[in-house]
């Protein structure tokens, strides 16, 4: 960036300044006043006969761009760290093109993809690699790594809750069969897509289609509750409770029976509404009955709890800041950036405006309008009367929180889920024990611990595992 701010100070310094009046193109020249036209709307409209464009009697003014120039190396490094976080950039690109040319437009470019889409990549592995250091996976030798990553996927094996097949009982096995087939557990699957899709139109009573869709949403409301009521002849109520997932597909369908109780008795802009609810409340059902969107689920979860203490943290942070950011900039005026909805007048809009710089909306923006000096504000004896920001402490404020937050602690989110992700899609060659390995041991224990306690008792230990496992 330093190199680039050099170069780009003996090529552009002094160069990017313009009168505000389009006619002069001198600077010893831009003297006096001019009329300017003033424009109430972005619409091309002409004026009619004998008619002309409001406009204003302003002084001439030689100046630079509004937020960024190359005159000095201390504005130039300024201007190409914005552009690094990718705001801006087009705003310099189009300078430099209107005022010397097409070909200074290479400049900008490459500073881009060098700066932006390699150097900053690199930032990325260098949190990431030190990350790893210094947790000490990073230290380890391929076989720890290995016995690592088998207490890990150990850890969080569990039991599968599933009852076993009840070969006594031929209907209760012929109903378990039928709800363990693939094809069932397809169908079931595609009627929740099905019923997801009705989320794709609006529900309002004045509309004509709202009828059918919670029509149909009723007919598959029907459906998922033959599907309980199945899995609960199958497994027993005592088994089928057993599983998370079974329960809140049993809410979701308590749920929705409600909702056509509701529904068929009211009929009105309230049961829709909880019809919409209970639409969406289904459609996370579908996370459970694929295995790779269930690993998926299971790494944001793995990826949230290990990450806690950081996502704390980064509260912390801004709650810092956003106190800090309404003693220094609680009265500055409204600007490009700061407005009614975005502003440090109190400490709840300060950590709304954090958030917002958080993914990077217009941060730059709002740094430019904290560094509002006179005679752009009126200046004042103390902070209370003054709109005025203030220049350094603004540039330090906004480029530490942008540097902490956006290229430290978001990175050490992607390091953690990176971490969590490889544990789960790693290659099954590299691992001592694979996932289907994990899975058949799943599924014997699931037939020895036929009560799905978690624990078999040690005197029926030796008699189950001769008789039922040896036997099979």
């Amino acid at each position: 960036m330093f190199i680039f701010a050099s170069y780009g100070v003996q090529l552009y310094g002094g160069r990017l300044a313009r009168c505000n009046d389009p006619t002069i193109l001198k600077r010893e020249d831009c003297v006096g006043v001019f009329m300017r036209r003033v424009f109430v709307t972005k619409m091309k409209l002409q004026p009619g006969e004998n008619e002309s464009y409001p406009s204003i009697l302003v002084p001439r003014v030689w100046a630079n761009p509004k937020r960024f120039n190359f005159d000095n190396i201390g504005d130039a490094l300024m201007a190409l760290f914005e552009v690094l976080s990718f705001k801006g950039w087009l705003d310099v690109r189009d300078v430099l093109i209107k005022a010397l040319g097409p070909v200074h437009a290479i400049y900008i470019h490459i500073y881009i993809f060098l700066g932006c889409m390699i150097g900053l990549t690199l930032f990325v592995g260098v949190v990431i690699a030190n990350y790893s250091e210094n947790k000490g996976t990073a230290l380890l030798t391929v076989d720890q790594r290995r016995w690592c990553d088998l207490k890990k996927r150990l850890k969080i094996a569990q039991p599968l809750h599933l009852p076993p097949r009840p070969d006594g009982k031929k209907f209760r096995a012929f109903i378990y069969d039928i709800t363990q087939n693939i094809y069932f557990k397809r169908f079931i699957a595609v009627m929740v897509l099905i019923n997801s899709s009705l989320l794709c139109v609006s529900w309002r009573i004045e509309e004509e289609h709202t009828e059918a869709l919670a029509t149909v949403s009723t007919i598959l409301t029907l459906i998922f509750l033959v599907e309980v009521i199945m899995k609960n002849i199958a497994f027993t109520p005592r088994g089928y409770w057993q599983s998370r997932r079974n329960r809140y597909d049993l809410l979701v369908t308590v749920v929705g029976v409600i909702w056509i109780v509701i529904h068929c008795t009211m009929k009105n802009d309230l049961s829709y509404v909880i019809g919409f609810m209970v639409v969406i409340l289904r459609f996370f059902t579908i996370t459970g009955k694929h295995t790779t969107l269930k690993m998926l689920m299971l790494t944001v979860g793995v990826s949230v709890c290990k990450s806690f203490f950081i996502i704390f943290g980064m509260f912390l942070l801004v709650f810092f800041y956003a106190l800090a950011g309404t003693i220094i900039f609680g009265t500055v005026k409204y600007g490009e950036g700061i407005g009614r909805r975005a502003n440090f007048e109190s400490p709840v809009t300060g950590v709304a405006m954090l958030f917002r710089i958080v993914t990077g909306e217009d941060w730059n923006k709002i740094m430019h309008d904290c560094m509002i000096q006179p005679p752009y504000c009126t200046p004042a004896a103390n902070y209370w009367e003054t709109d005025c920001g203030n220049f350094h402490a603004s540039l330090i404020y906004f480029c530490t929180f942008y540097v902490i937050i956006t290229y430290i602690v978001l990175n050490l989110l992607v390091a953690i889920i990176m971490e969590n992700f490889s544990l789960f899609y790693s290659n099954e060659e590299d691992a001592l024990l694979s996932y289907a390995d994990i899975r058949n041991f799943q599924n014997t224990w699931n037939v020895v611990d036929n009560h799905q306690k978690g624990f078999i008792p040690v005197k029926r230990f030796v008699y189950e595992v001769y008789f039922t496992i040896i036997k099979r």
